[in-house]
């Protein structure tokens, strides 16, 4: 039995609990009453997030959307020889069954649940950064490797002292789809990993959802136990889908609409934009 989904369960059902009784609580025949607009109700949410250390510190959307439900295919990776000697510069002939592959210089490529494609050039190094052309080096190597990046557009960059974190994610309809990205990993000596997964095809679903707001979604961090102690940067509408244990079946997958928070120290979360 696994007592960590059980917990989790258990905390989400108490999160969406509390939550419903608080707005139940309120007027709800009243057509112009919503949860984003209601300060008592912001409090309530801000004060359990707070049980967490977890602070908020950015404007809350307070639009809803109208948005249709996506149907996602993947692209999935073929391992054989031209693949490898394009990402590690060597002539090497693929194995049954064999997912991860090195090259003399000590790089390798791994190929995960047959969709992620992870590239190690090297360890990651601790000095502090002070490489100014790193935008260049990121479309040198995108060169090199002929990397369509068509539809792809930077989302995100986290940066610290000593290593700049870049995000790009396909687009559709001005919303991110979340699992189609590339990272490049940046210390000073330049880019040090490599990780991408392409959507190679998107159709919408017939009917469209309404989405929740941000502040009702904002609860559902605590179903994130490891959450804690973090800083709320922004909060932002996207496509996302839930790569769970049986991630590596999958090739087609339906997209939600789904509220992405990030926090100042880069991490980033994702919560259901529908009931």
């Amino acid at each position: 039995m696994d007592w960590n989904k059980i917990s989790t369960i258990l905390i989400t059902a108490f999160i969406i609990l509390n939550v419903f009784l608080f707005v139940s609580s309120k007027d709800m025949t009243n057509a112009e009453y919503a949860p984003v607009n209601d300060k008592e109700f912001a409090q309530e949410v801000s004060n359990l997030l707070k049980g967490q250390n977890i602070k908020i510190n950015t404007e809350i959307p307070d639009e809803t959307y109208i948005l249709p439900v996506l149907e996602t295919e993947y692209e999935i990776i073929n391992i054989d020889s031209r693949l490898l000697e394009n990402f590690l510069n060597e002539k090497i002939e693929p194995v049954d069954d064999v997912t991860k592959y090195s090259n003399k210089r000590g790089e390798t490529l791994e190929i995960v649940d047959g969709k992620k494609l992870i590239l190690t050039m090297r360890n990651k190094i601790n000095d502090k950064i002070n490489n100014q052309n790193i935008q260049a080096q990121i479309n040198k190597f995108l060169n090199e490797k002929n990397i369509d990046t068509d539809g792809y557009v930077e989302n995100y960059a986290h940066i610290t002292e000593n290593e700049c974190v870049y995000m790009y994610t396909q687009g559709y309809n001005d919303y991110s789809l979340e699992n189609s990205y590339m990272y490049f990993f940046v210390d000073n000596e330049g880019i040090y990993r490599f990780e991408m997964q392409k959507i190679i095809s998107v159709s919408e679903i017939t009917e469209k959802v309404r989405t929740i707001n941000a502040i009702e979604a904002l609860p559902r961090i605590l179903t994130y136990p490891e959450i804690k102690n973090k800083e709320i940067s922004k909060i932002e509408m996207t496509y996302y889908s839930v790569e769970h244990e049986n991630w590596h079946n999958i090739e087609r997958i339906n997209s939600d609409p789904t509220w992405k928070v990030i926090f100042s120290d880069g991490t980033q979360i994702h919560l259901p934009g529908i009931d």
